[in-house]
C-alpha cells in the first residue's frame, strides 16, 4: 500500500499517467464488458402504480381502467395468466390505452423494438461512430466476421474469413485477424466505403487479439502469445503513414497483456499481470504539438522502453471521451475505487471492506459505477468522480446485479443473475426506476441472454441470446434493441392476443389430458405434506457436505435407502468404485414402485443427492432429493400401470458419475420409456413459487405444464435443456425421453455452489408444489401410451410399430403440409393408416390411445417420402 500512496503523490504519475481530454464524440461502451453464458429466474414486472401526470382514467362499466390494470398486474404476479391477459386486452382496447402501454409491454415482454440482425452469431462490436456492427460466426477453421450497416436495417456490408474485428476510431475502416498459410494469423484491413481488403503479415508470434487505435497514424496493436497466465507480447504497427514496421512494447516482467480502449479509440490502458495496470496515451490527438510529443514517447517505448509508470492497481477502465481513468487498489483488507480526471490528482472515491468488481465510467467521466458483494449477492453502486462524493446504491435485488455500463451519465445498463444466465435491465439514476430489456414476449418459454454491447451513443443494445429457449444447440443469434423506438400498439395487442390464445389452449389441453384419471391424481397430490418434505431436508442437511469425497455422502445414501424402505418400497444401493484422488466406494440409491399393467415398462424419476465439497447444498440438490422422496412416499401405496423407478444419483457434482453409471448398467437390462430429472427447486427470490421445466421431449414438457396448472400452485416456464446435468446421462442412454424441473437455465440463486447454500434459504412450500407437479406428471406418463416407434410413410401409406402397452385400443393419425402438419386426421385400430392426398415432403404424426381414453404423451413424427 505504501507503493500506492507514494504513486498518488508522485509528480511522475502526474507527468506520465494523466489521461488527457481527447477530441471526439463523448460515447459509451465499456471495453471490459464481460460476456455472460446463462430466462428470468423471476419475471421482472412493471409497477402497478399509475404514472404521475397520467390523464384522468375513464370508467368502462363499473371498473376504471386503473382498477382493471391493477387487477391484471396482480393476477399476472400470481400466475393467473388468462385472467391477467383478458384484463390487459380490455385496457388496450380502451380509449386510455396509451396511459398503460409501457406498463403492459414490460409486464408481458419488451418495451422497445428488437430486431434479429444475425443468426448463429456472437461477439457483437459497434464501430465508434455507431454506424456499423460486426459479429463473428462459425468455429475453428471456419471462423468468419460479418459487418452490418446500422443505417440500412443492418444490411450486410461484407463477410470474410477471420476473427477478432476492430473498427478504426473514425468508423471508416475495420481490421481483423485471419489465419495465414502457415496457420499464423495475419491482419486483414478494409475500408467500409468499398475499398479492397489489404493483408498485413505478422513477423513473429501468433496473434490472439487486435485493437485499432489513433487517427493519424492509425495503428494496429496486437497481442501475440497466449492470454491468461502465460507470457504474452504487445506489438504495434502503423496502418497509415510511412512507418510499416512491427515494434514490440516491452512488458515489465513478461506479464500477460490486455488492452482496454476508450470508446473514441484514441486512449488505451495496457493492462499487464493480474494486478498491474499500465497507462499509455496513444498518438492521434488533434494538434501537431500533442501528436509530435506523444509520438516521441511512443517511439521510445517501441524501441524497447517500459510502458510505465506502474499503477499499483487493477481492473482499469477509461471513459468514452478519454478524459478519465478508474481502477481498483487494495489497502490492507479494503478495496479502493480510484479515479483520475485529466491532470487532477487521483481521488479515492470509495473504500470498501467487501469485494468490488465491474468498474464502469460515464461517457464524460462524471460518474463511476461498480458492483460490490454486501452479503451473498452483488449489488451496484454509483458515485460522482470527485473526492468526497457519496456513493448511491442502485440495486437491491436478492439475485446478483452485475456488469454495469453507462449509456448516458444518468442511464445505467446492468445484468442480473448467476453467471450462466443473466438478464439485462436499464436503471434511471435520476428516478431510481428499473426496466427489463430483452424478452421473447411469451409467457412460458425462457430466453437466455449471453452477451450485451451498448452502442456508443447509448441508444441501442446488441444482445446475443436465444429467443426460442433452446439451450442445447449452439445456435445463438444477435439482436439489436432500439431504445428510441417503443413497441407499437398493434404489436402489443397482437402479443397479448397470442399469449391469451396459448394459455387458453394450455388449460384446455391440460383438462382433457388428465380427465380420465383426474380424481386419482387429485387424491394423490393432496397427500403431499410440506412438513414431511422439511423433515427430509433437515435430515439431509445434517450430513453437511455430501460430495463423494466427504463422509456425508455415505451417510446420505444410507439414509435414503432406509427412507425409501420405510415407505414400503423395494430399494437397494447400486454401488460402484470411482476415483477422486484415490479409488473410493460410492453408490446410487434405487427404489421401485412396480407397475400393475405394464411392469416391464419403466419411468425413471431422478435427482442427485450429492453436493459440492464446500457446502451442504440445500438447494443443489437436497431440494430435488427431498422432492422425489415425497413423491415416492405418495406413490408407494398408489402403484401405476407402468413401473416407476426413483433414483437418487451420487457424484453429479463430480461429473455426472452416478447417472452415467446407472445408464451404463441399466441401458440393456430395463426398458426405460420416459425419465424426469430434478435439480434445484427450493430457492425463491419473491412471493412467486415458480421454476423451469427442462426437457428434451416436448410431450413431457406439455404434461408437466398441465400437471402444474391443474394440481399445484407452481408457476412453470420451460427451456429445451438437458446438457451438463444427470439428464444428459439419461438422454445418452435412452434418447429423447427426458423432462424434469430445475433452476438452470433460470438460475438466479446467489447461493449456487457456495458454502451459504443453506436450509434457511429454501422455500419449503415451493418444494411441496413441485412435488405435487411431479406426482401428477408421473401418474399421467405411467398411465398413458408412450411415444410410438418405427413410424414411416411412403406415398399415401403410413406404418409403425404397435404400441408396447398392453391396453392400447386405437391410434390417432394426423398429416398435412409442413406449414399445417395436422390438417387431416383419422383414427385407426392397427399400426397402419391411409394418408389421403398426402404428398412427398408432407408431415405425419401418430400416437396411441388406451382403453381408459388416455392418449399418448408425445406424437411419433415422420416425413412422407
Amino acid at each position: 500500500m505504501r507503493e500506492l500512496r507514494s504513486f498518488l503523490r508522485s509528480p511522475m504519475h502526474t507527468a506520465h499517467a494523466a489521461l488527457t481530454s481527447m477530441l471526439g464524440t463523448a460515447v459509451t461502451a465499456s471495453s471490459l464488458l464481460a460476456q455472460g453464458t446463462t430466462p428470468p429466474p423471476k419475471p421482472q414486472t412493471a409497477s402497478p402504480v399509475t404514472a404521475v401526470g397520467a390523464p384522468p382514467i375513464l370508467r368502462e362499466g363499473a371498473m376504471t381502467m386503473d382498477e382493471r390494470w391493477d387487477r391484471a398486474y396482480f393476477a399476472w404476479e400470481n400466475g393467473r395468466y388468462i385472467d391477467a391477459l383478458e384484463d390487459l386486452k380490455v385496457v388496450l382496447a380502451s380509449s386510455e390505452a396509451a396511459a398503460f402501454s409501457d406498463r403492459i409491454a414490460e409486464l408481458t415482454g419488451e418495451i422497445w423494438r428488437t430486431v434479429e440482425v444475425a443468426k448463429d452469431s456472437r461477439a457483437p462490436r459497434w464501430s465508434p461512430d455507431g454506424r456499423h456492427l460486426s459479429v463473428e460466426l462459425g468455429a475453428a477453421a471456419d471462423r468468419r466476421i460479418r459487418v452490418l450497416r446500422a443505417s440500412e436495417d443492418y444490411a450486410m456490408v461484407f463477410e470474410a474469413p477471420g476473427f477478432a474485428p476492430s473498427f478504426a476510431p473514425d468508423g471508416r475502416s475495420v481490421a481483423w485477424l485471419k489465419a495465414g498459410p502457415t496457420g499464423r494469423p495475419n491482419i486483414q484491413w478494409r475500408r467500409l466505403d468499398g475499398g479492397a481488403t489489404e493483408e498485413i503479415a505478422l513477423d513473429a508470434g501468433a496473434a490472439t487479439s487486435l485493437t485499432l487505435i489513433g487517427r493519424s497514424p492509425l495503428r494496429a496493436m496486437v497481442i501475440t502469445g497466449s492470454l491468461g497466465d502465460t507470457v504474452a507480447t504487445l506489438r504495434v504497427r502503423d496502418l497509415t503513414g510511412q512507418d510499416g514496421v512491427w515494434r514490440t512494447l516491452a512488458v515489465p516482467g513478461g506479464q500477460p497483456v490486455e488492452i482496454v480502449r476508450s470508446a473514441n479509440a484514441q486512449v488505451a490502458l495496457v493492462m499487464t499481470g493480474r494486478r498491474g495496470a499500465f497507462a499509455r496515451q496513444i498518438p492521434g490527438f488533434a494538434g501537431a504539438a500533442r501528436v509530435d510529443g506523444f509520438s516521441a514517447i511512443a517511439d521510445a517505448a517501441l524501441a524497447g522502453g517500459q510502458l510505465g509508470p506502474r499503477v499499483p492497481g487493477s481492473s482499469g477502465v477509461v471513459s468514452a471521451d478519454g478524459t478519465t481513468m478508474a481502477f481498483l487498489a487494495t489497502e490492507g483488507e479494503r478495496t479502493l475505487v480510484l479515479v483520475r480526471r485529466g491532470d487532477a490528482p487521483v481521488a479515492i472515491i470509495h473504500s470498501s471492506s467487501t469485494p468490488v468488481q465491474g468498474l464502469a465510467l460515464a461517457p464524460d467521466g462524471s460518474r463511476v459505477a461498480w458492483q460490490t458483494m454486501l452479503r451473498e449477492d452483488w449489488e451496484i453502486f454509483t458515485s460522482e468522480t470527485t473526492a468526497g462524493a457519496q456513493p448511491t446504491r442502485v440495486t437491491r435485488e436478492i439475485q446478483h446485479d452485475l456488469l454495469p455500463q453507462f449509456l448516458t451519465p444518468t442511464r445505467l445498463f446492468a445484468v442480473m443473475g448467476e453467471a450462466r444466465h443473466r438478464r439485462s435491465h436499464l436503471y434511471d439514476l435520476t428516478t431510481g426506476s428499473r426496466t427489463r430489456l430483452f424478452h421473447n414476449n411469451s409467457v412460458r418459454t425462457v430466453a437466455p441472454e449471453y452477451e450485451w454491447v451498448p452502442s456508443p451513443d447509448g441508444t441501442r443494445v446488441a444482445i446475443v441470446a436465444e429467443r426460442d429457449g433452446d439451450t442445447v444447440t449452439p445456435h445463438r443469434h444477435t439482436f439489436v434493441m432500439d431504445l428510441t423506438a417503443k413497441v407499437p400498439r398493434a404489436a402489443l395487442v397482437a402479443r397479448v392476443d397470442s399469449n391469451l390464445t396459448a394459455e387458453k389452449a394450455l388449460r384446455t389441453a391440460a383438462t382433457r389430458m388428465f380427465a380420465p384419471i383426474s380424481a386419482a391424481v387429485r387424491d394423490a397430490t393432496s397427500a403431499v405434506d410440506v412438513a414431511r418434505i422439511y423433515s427430509y431436508e433437515k435430515d439431509l442437511f445434517g450430513f453437511d457436505s455430501k460430495h463423494i469425497t466427504q463422509p456425508g455422502n455415505a451417510k446420505a445414501h444410507d439414509y435414503l435407502l432406509a427412507k425409501y424402505r420405510s415407505f414400503g418400497l423395494e430399494a437397494n444401493l447400486q454401488p460402484f468404485k470411482t476415483v477422486a484422488g484415490a479409488e473410493i466406494d460410492v453408490a446410487n440409491v434405487v427404489a421401485v414402485v412396480k407397475g400393475t399393467v405394464n411392469p416391464e415398462l419403466v419411468y425413471v424419476v431422478g435427482a442427485h443427492f450429492d453436493s459440492r465439497a464446500e457446502g451442504p447444498g440445500a438447494d443443489d440438490n437436497t431440494s430435488g432429493t427431498a422432492m422425489i422422496l415425497e413423491a415416492a412416499r405418495v406413490l408407494a401405496k398408489r402403484p401405476q400401470p407402468a413401473t416407476v423407478m426413483f433414483v437418487s444419483f451420487t457424484g453429479e457434482e463430480a461429473g455426472l458419475r452416478g447417472a452415467r453409471e446407472f445408464g451404463r448398467r441399466m441401458k440393456d437390462s430395463i426398458k426405460v420409456i420416459g425419465a424426469l430429472n430434478n435439480d434445484m427447486m427450493g430457492w425463491a427470490n419473491d412471493h412467486r413459487m415458480d421454476n423451469t421445466i427442462r426437457y428434451s421431449n416436448p410431450g413431457i414438457r406439455d404434461v408437466q405444464h398441465a400437471a402444474a396448472t391443474q394440481y399445484s400452485r407452481l408457476i412453470t416456464y420451460d427451456a429445451y435443456y438437458y446438457k451438463n446435468t444427470d439428464a444428459n446421462a439419461l438422454y445418452d442412454a435412452w434418447g429423447d425421453i427426458v423432462g424434469g424441473i430445475g433452476s438452470y437455465p433460470i438460475l438466479g440463486n446467489p447461493h449456487y455452489h457456495m458454502p451459504h447454500d443453506v436450509l434457511e434459504t429454501i422455500n419449503h412450500q415451493q418444494l411441496a408444489e413441485t412435488s405435487r407437479t411431479t406426482v401428477a406428471t408421473i401418474m399421467l406418463l405411467a398411465s398413458s401410451p408412450s411415444r410410438l416407434t418405427g413410424l414411416s410413410a411412403t406415398g399415401t401409406v403410413a406404418t409403425w410399430t404397435p404400441a408396447v402397452e398392453r391396453n392400447t385400443t386405437r391410434y390417432l393419425v394426423r398429416w398435412g403440409p409442413a406449414e399445417d402438419p395436422m390438417r387431416f386426421s383419422s383414427t385407426v385400430a392397427g399400426p397402419k393408416a391411409t394418408l389421403a392426398g398426402a404428398k412427398p415432403g408432407w408431415k405425419v404424426a401418430v400416437k396411441a390411445v388406451n382403453a381408459r381414453g388416455l392418449e399418448g404423451w408425445d406424437w411419433a413424427r415422420a416425413e412422407v417420402k
